[in-house]
């Protein structure tokens, strides 16, 4: 379906033209009109139609002007024709220097009419095909780009380095746009969904769906949070590998607030929990493919510890939306009889049964025994004051109360009973959860500079990252994340006043090691960059 812009200060020309001609027959299902060329300008800027007839001569603004003006607009190119008389053959030069691709001369001929607006149609026709065609083209060729990009990284990151390749690799790398990875340290991460199998076997089209939402979470994020080169892809067990550039050995915490982000939005937008993996030290593309095992190595930790959270070599972060504690995970089961609610106990054991699952026992016998050393773990560890009286008193008593249970969900709510009595306990004895993220607000306000993490905030408080998190939610209505970034822009806004600070060295003493990154956290939290922000304040720009 095509339109038609039909341009002349006469009424009776205008509406015959209009009202006459079999539009229709051509395929143009609207007619638009205009009585002079200003007019006409901004219809066909708003409403782009395909062919524009329009007379060289009126009073205001003339056919040659509205034409002059349109043939600006870089991305329109409309069939034209004008309707001249037999003395404007100069004025039909200048308009066929500017893309006319025919003119009809007055009275108007409407046979003749109908043989250009027909050579129109066909040369429309034929912009669209070829138009259609060079995006085919474009996209097979990106998808090529892509495609070997993919393969060489596969090659790079999957298989051990071999020297005798690095002048292939090398020429490769520059092809494909990838010759940054040659020249700066890189940062490898691994992310992958948690509990994909089990997902897959539920339904097998919710997990592609899954697989999709992430890619594209970690695509957009690397586009909006990383200013330096990086690449991506997802190897054959639904691992995303992500390699960052420009990255010194002073700026690892940037990768590892990636990391972070990245299973924070996987929370948020595919609603689900994931895990990534990383080595805190850069490294080059000789060594790409170690930096690789050794972090889906440390990301086998979760199944001790629970997803949801980035494993490095020097210990594991949380920084996830999701409140979902690990039952298998002694010190958070401790936090959660320590500081948790009865409620809070009760959520937490919904996952009880997956947990006695995932061991893999057959035997009866052996699922009791192992849900008393489960239950011994968590007592030792809170060995104070009267928290161990059943163990103290007779602990031969807790494994006969066990052993009189055989099914799974009687075993469940007898060590829910036990556990409620352990939080009993606990609350005579412990500091209040107000004080922990009391104490915790102390150190982001007096330490937000330094690099941060939920890990090293919780490690302060004695307390698990996970429960800290929940802690922060609970008490504060906000993530630690959330948190420490206003106090950062907090006090970054109050340096902005101070002209002796440049943009850069704000960023710096705020906590931010990358100037671009705090930048755009800055327009994210404030609504405006932090130039833009000194310019408000009538300051001069750096």
């Amino acid at each position: 379906m095509l339109s038609v812009l039909i341009v002349d200060d006469e009424y009776e020309i205008r509406e015959g033209l209009r009202n006459r001609f079999h539009w229709e027959d051509y395929n143009i299902t609207e007619v638009l009109v205009a009585d002079d060329g200003d007019v006409a300008l901004r219809t066909a800027l708003e409403i782009r139609p395909a062919l524009i007839i329009t007379d060289i001569k009126m009073n205001r603004m003339s056919g040659l002007e509205f034409l002059s003006a349109l043939s600006a607009e870089e991305d329109y190119k409309p069939e034209k024709i004008i309707v001249s008389g037999y003395d404007d053959f100069e004025l039909v030069k200048q308009a066929m220097k500017i893309g006319v691709c025919d003119y009809i001369l007055k009275p108007i001929n409407l046979d003749e009419l109908g043989k250009m607006v027909d050579k129109s149609i066909e040369n429309i026709n034929k912009k669209k095909l070829d138009h259609r065609n060079r995006q085919m083209l474009k996209n097979q060729a990106v998808f090529a780009i892509s495609k070997m990009r993919e393969e060489l990284l596969k090659e790079m990151i999957e298989q051990v380095y071999d020297p005798n390749l690095e002048m292939r690799r090398y020429h490769r790398l520059q092809t494909l746009e990838l010759e940054w990875m040659l020249k700066e340290p890189t940062m490898l991460i691994v992310v992958e969904a948690d509990n994909l199998k089990a997902i897959e076997n539920k339904n097998p089209h919710e997990k592609e769906l899954i697989l999709f939402g992430i890619s594209n979470v970690l695509h957009q994020t690397l586009e909006e949070e990383y200013a330096h080169p990086s690449a991506l892809y997802k190897d054959r067990y639904n691992r995303w590998i992500i390699v960052l550039g420009s990255l010194s050995h002073e700026q690892t915490d940037i990768a590892q607030g990636m990391a972070q982000l990245f299973i924070q939005r996987i929370n948020d937008f595919v609603k689900i929990t994931a895990s990534a993996g990383m080595l805190t030290k850069p490294g080059n593309t000789s060594n790409l493919h170690h930096m690789y095992i050794e972090a889906v190595s440390v990301m086998e930790q979760k199944a001790v510890y629970g997803g949801n959270r980035l494993f490095t070599e020097q210990g594991l972060f949380y920084d996830g939306e999701s409140d979902n504690l690990s039952l298998q995970n002694p010190e958070e089961m401790l936090d959660l009889v320590r500081y948790g609610s009865d409620e809070d106990i009760t959520r937490a054991m919904d996952t009880f049964i997956e947990m006695i699952q995932s061991w893999q026992l057959t035997q009866l016998r052996d699922i009791q025994q192992k849900i008393f050393e489960w239950l011994f773990e968590v007592f030792r560890r809170g060995a104070e004051g009267t928290v161990l009286k059943h163990w103290k008193n007779n602990p031969i008593a807790v494994w006969e109360l066990l052993e009189q249970y055989d099914t799974l969900q009687a075993l469940r709510e007898q060590t829910e009973v036990f556990l409620h009595e352990i939080a009993a306990d606990f609350r005579k004895l412990s500091h209040t959860p107000s004080q922990i993220v009391s104490e915790a607000e102390k150190i982001l306000h007096r330490d937000y500079a330094e690099s941060l993490t939920l890990q090293i905030v919780a490690s302060a408080v004695h307390v698990t990252p996970v429960w800290l998190s929940k802690l922060f939610k609970k008490e504060l209505h906000m993530t630690f994340l959330e948190y420490l970034t206003d106090i950062r822009i907090k006090k970054a806004k109050e340096m902005l006043y101070d002209v002796q600070f440049k943009i850069y060295q704000i960023s710096y003493q705020v906590g931010y090691k990358d100037p671009v990154h705090f930048s755009k956290l800055f327009k994210k939290q404030v609504g405006c960059t932090p130039k833009d922000f000194r310019r408000q304040l009538g300051i001069a720009e750096e």
